[in-house]
């Protein structure tokens, strides 16, 4: 993709995502329709359609032939999601949209949800973004430019500049994960699956893998998560049963910032995974699969003799 075309999507991506941020901050702490849709704990609201409505709008008034997967347009359960990304996954134009990632965060009045927007070409992405619009922290990144971290204020005043040669400098600073490497020296997180099954064994290695690390969280948002990763803030995340709005951008933005990110099995990233370990290092990454390789292990071998 050429510059020009590459900075065309990242202006609308920005765009989309500060206003939809926008829009959802302003009602933390409002009445709101909540309803829930696999379990208790899954749960959605009004706003959530309401975002990604906006966001919709933004990225067809400028791409009206592009594909748009989005998490509020997808019915609920594990088979609705992947049968929709299984759909769409390898378009020429896919973009990827949560409009409110975090949602039972943002029902419970705790300010810490986020916007993820990514564009793929053909399976690939080449621009990701998370907006977390409590803190006013725009990560993002693009194809062949690096990742970055920018103020709110910074990005819209990026946004209204019309010169081409001053678009050449992106706002804010350059991104980069930690140098951490040893699992006993990391800050690590994680989200609990509300759909999967062995609930009981992912919360014994969640433990088992807390009593290891340096320091251990659960933000309840998983594309802020990856955001934090990429901004080195946490050295290791990773989830099961996720979809690909909670992860492709936040994803892109951990590759772009010299990290790795793997399904549970070791393999590469893929728009279509589900399970997905990232860190800084691949040390790290190897350490927490066999973690939850062991419990898992057991699981299924426990689950045999039943």
């Amino acid at each position: 993709m050429e510059l020009k075309e590459r900075r065309r999507c990242l202006k609308v991506g920005l765009r989309a995502a500060l206003a939809a941020g926008q829009t959802f901050s302003s009602r933390l702490g409002s009445e709101l329709q909540v309803r829930t849709k696999t379990s208790l704990s899954d749960v959605v609201t009004e706003v959530d359609g309401l975002c990604e409505q906006l966001i919709r709008e933004m990225i067809q008034a400028e791409f009206p032939r592009d594909t748009i997967l989005g998490e509020e347009s997808v019915g609920p359960g594990r088979e609705a999601s992947t049968t929709a990304i299984d759909a769409v996954w390898d378009a020429d134009s896919l973009w990827i949209v949560d409009p409110l990632d975090g949602t039972t965060n943002f029902v419970s009045s705790i300010p810490l949800s986020v916007v993820s927007i990514a564009c793929a070409r053909a399976g690939k992405v080449t621009f990701g973004c998370v907006y977390d619009p409590y803190r006013e922290e725009v990560f993002f990144a693009l194809e062949g430019e690096g990742a970055f971290l920018a103020k709110r204020v910074a990005v819209e005043r990026w946004l209204q500049i019309e010169s081409a040669s001053e678009l050449e400098t992106l706002p804010g600073q350059a991104m980069h994960v930690s140098d951490v490497e040893v699992f006993q020296h990391a800050v690590v997180a994680t989200g609990m699956p509300v759909r999967i099954a062995p609930q009981r064994r992912l919360t014994e290695a969640a433990t088992e893998i807390a009593c290891q690390v340096k320091s251990f969280r659960a933000l309840g948002a998983a594309a802020l998560h990856l955001a934090y990763v990429a901004a080195g803030r946490l050295d290791a995340f990773w989830e099961f049963d996720l979809n690909s709005w909670d992860l492709a951008a936040g994803v892109f933005l951990i590759q772009m910032a010299g990290g790795i990110v793997q399904d549970s099995e070791g393999n590469s990233f893929s728009l279509r995974s589900r399970h997905v370990v990232a860190a800084s290092h691949e040390m790290l990454a190897s350490d927490i699969r066999s973690v939850l390789q062991t419990f898992m292990t057991a699981e299924n071998s426990a689950s045999e003799h039943r």
